[in-house]
């Protein structure tokens, strides 16, 4: 696992570290989808038969920031009104000759009424986000006793929900 989730007064945060801007899209979903899911939700998850889907997303600048909050606005809306829980997913990015990022998304997927979820993501805030490269050498010190510190190089995100 490459996410952690942490307390905040209100809500609930996570960072996420991994090797690329696109595997860090595909954690930043894994872990706030691990914070949604009942235990007994994360096991009927195992035995249901996936689908798949695909979708794309483009953001109106070239921040990765924007194509977080797009990306995990996406798999909140499936969820909740399309029914579509993203099992496991594979992220294509591209930055456009005009400063934009477009992200292909490939997908497996269940009916999110066949889980227990365990709580509700109201929304995806702007508080404390974060999407950045730590160079090689460079420690990443975290600020929450449940999450590690990390060493580059890689990239990581900090995420903050409204629950």
């Amino acid at each position: 696992m490459s996410s952690w989730a942490f307390g905040t007064t209100a809500d609930v945060g996570m960072r996420c570290y991994s090797n690329s801007e696109n595997r860090l899209l595909e954690e930043a979903v894994a872990g706030m989808q691990s914070i949604l899911l009942s235990t007994k939700g994360i096991e009927s998850l195992k035995k249901l038969t996936r689908d798949t889907g695909s979708f794309i997303l483009t953001t109106d600048t070239d921040e990765w920031t924007s194509i977080l909050v797009l990306l995990l606005e996406e798999v909140l809306f499936r969820a909740e009104a399309k029914d579509e829980w993203i099992c496991d997913l594979q992220v294509i990015t591209e930055l456009t000759d005009n400063q934009k990022i477009i992200a292909n998304v490939q997908y497996s997927k269940v009916n999110t009424d066949n889980l227990e979820l365990e709580i509700e993501i109201k929304a995806v805030t702007l508080h404390e986000l974060a999407f950045a490269f730590v160079p090689e050498g460079a420690l990443l010190p975290s600020k929450w006793p449940e999450v590690p510190s990390f060493e580059g190089p890689g990239w990581y995100c900090d995420v903050v929900f409204d629950i």
